[in-house]
This record gives C-alpha cells, sequence and structure tokens, in this order.
C-alpha cells in the first residue's frame, strides 16, 4: 500500500530526468532512493562532520567506516525512521537493530521525526544527470523541476536537491500553485526566501509530517569526468563538541564512483543458517 509516493524529475528541452524517487512508510519513516546509476553500485561511508565550517576536505583514512553495495536491482535507499534511526536499507542490505539495539549496516541515531530540526533533512547531488536512467511513467506522483525554473549560473555542472521535513503543524503555510503544485516558503540563512515544492504522506500514514524539495546548480570540482555519478547524504547524528568547541556531527552518505579507495566491508546480506531458520 502507497503512503505517498513521488518521483522527482528534472526536465530539460523536453526531456525527463529521474533524480530518485520519495516515499513515506505506514509508520512516518520516509525514504530516498540513491539514482540509478548504470553501474548498479554505490560506495558507502561514516564521517564526522564539522558544522564550524564551510567546507570540508576529509582524507579517507579518517572516514569512521566504509561499505560497499551492489545495486544493480535498485534497491538501495536512505532511510529516515520515527526513533531517529537514519539507515541505508534495502532487499538484501543489511540494516535494522540488533536484539541489543546496536546499529546493524551503515546507519546512525538523528532526531527523531516528531521533533525535526530546521535545514536539510537529506542531500543529493548528481553530475552527468543524462546518464541516469530516464523518467518514465509509473506509480505515485511527479515532482517537476524545469530548466527555466533554474537560475542560469555560468559554469555550473551539478545539480544539487535538498529536502526540508516539517512537522505537520506547518502545514497551514503550504500554499497551492496556480499549476496545483503545493509550495511553502522559508528563511534560508543567507536571508533569502526559498519556495520549497511539498511531498504529503497519505492520510493513512501515522505522522503527518511532510517534505519540501529545492533543486539548484553548482559548479564542483571536476572529478571522474567521463562517468556520471552521484552522492547522498542523510541527517547527522551523535553531536558533539570537538576540543575547539566547535560542534560536530556523523553523517552517513553513498556515492558512486569512489574511484580507488578500498571498502572495509560489504553490506549486502546473506542470510546465514541460523536467519533462515528463524525466519
Amino acid at each position: 500500500m502507497s503512503y505517498g509516493k513521488y518521483t522527482v524529475v528534472y526536465s530539460r528541452n523536453g526531456v525527463d530526468h529521474k533524480l530518485c524517487k520519495v516515499w513515506f512508510g505506514a509508520d512516518g519513516s520516509y525514504y530516498v532512493t540513491s539514482p540509478y546509476h548504470p553501474e548498479g553500485k554505490a560506495w558507502l561511508f561514516k564521517v564526522r562532520v564539522n558544522y564550524a565550517l564551510n567546507s570540508m576536505t576529509i582524507p579517507f583514512e579518517e572516514l569512521l567506516d566504509t561499505a560497499s553495495a551492489d545495486d544493480d536491482e535498485r534497491r538501495l535507499k536512505l532511510a529516515h525512521h520515527p526513533d531517529g534511526l537514519v539507515q541505508f536499507s534495502g532487499q538484501g542490505i543489511l540494516s535494522g537493530k540488533a536484539a541489543d539495539g546496536t546499529i546493524r549496516g551503515m546507519g546512525v541515531m538523528s532526531w527523531p521525526l516528531d521533533r525535526p530540526v530546521r535545514g536539510p533533512a537529506f542531500g543529493l547531488m548528481i553530475r552527468g544527470v543524462e546518464g541516469f536512467a530516464p523518467a518514465t511513467k509509473g506509480s505515485g506522483e511527479r515532482i517537476v523541476f524545469s530548466d527555466l525554473e533554474l537560475s542560469e549560473v555560468p559554469g555550473t555542472n551539478t545539480f544539487i536537491l535538498e529536502g526540508h521535513y516539517f512537522p505537520g503543524i506547518w502545514r497551514r503555510f503550504v500554499r497551492l500553485e496556480n499549476d496545483g503544485t503545493r509550495t511553502i516558503s522559508v528563511f534560508h540563512p543567507a536571508k533569502a526566501v526559498l519556495k520549497l515544492k511539498v511531498l504529503f504522506a497519505s492520510a493513512k500514514c501515522a505522522l503527518d509530517g511532510f517534505i519540501g524539495l529545492e533543486l539548484y546548480t553548482e559548479r564542483v570540482e571536476e572529478a571522474f569526468a567521463d562517468s556520471p555519478q552521484f552522492a547522498l547524504s542523510g541527517a547527522t547524528g551523535e553531536m558533539r563538541k570537538n576540543l575547539e568547541g566547535q560542534w560536530t556531527g556523523e553523517s552517513i552518505q553513498c556515492m558512486y564512483p569512489r574511484g580507488d579507495v578500498q571498502v572495509q566491508r560489504i553490506l549486502d546480506y546473506v542470510m546465514n543458517e541460523v536467519d533462515q531458520n528463524a525466519s
């Protein structure tokens, strides 16, 4: 049963390119698919980010955890659950919690959905969008961003999609545009007003929170120029201050290509005999 399912599309010169899918679960969880990279693979990692810095260059040897997953069945997705668990999951992917509460797979405890924080809850970077799976008609609604509504910034080569999660009480600020699009306007830290496109869960969903999306373009350093690439990140958790008194938090991300970095473990999960007997 669908509890609100959307395909996010970028339309340029009459051609539709699928960026990702976003949908809600019965318990209020939301899910974001990783883009359908032609190679059907993804590299996942956990890293501690410093909120005091505008940008960070983190050596791979400083990553907290790394893993890989084959995604040829287009199953990998970012999940944010009501209790705050943010994790990569999907069919055949190691995920969830063990009996002692330990997070399995690649995940982090972040803010619970009934107490969301301001700012983006997830972000997706895409380059070479033409190389990913095209948008086709399917179940659920389409959220379309047109090239005509994006700012023309010379030299841009990257799309950034950011999703904000709002509590249900914020529904009073949602407006219906002339074309039927639902939007909500919020202040950016730079004091600009952002108009986000709104995704509602169905009335049968356990939570009435919703998501607002922004798509913009940016120029980033040239890398993997001959291949489409993406990076998907979720809400951070395990917040604490470093020795300099700066706030830091753990973030899980997935991307492809990953270059020559060697991963530490594989997230694809094959049931052992004990699991099979218990199922």
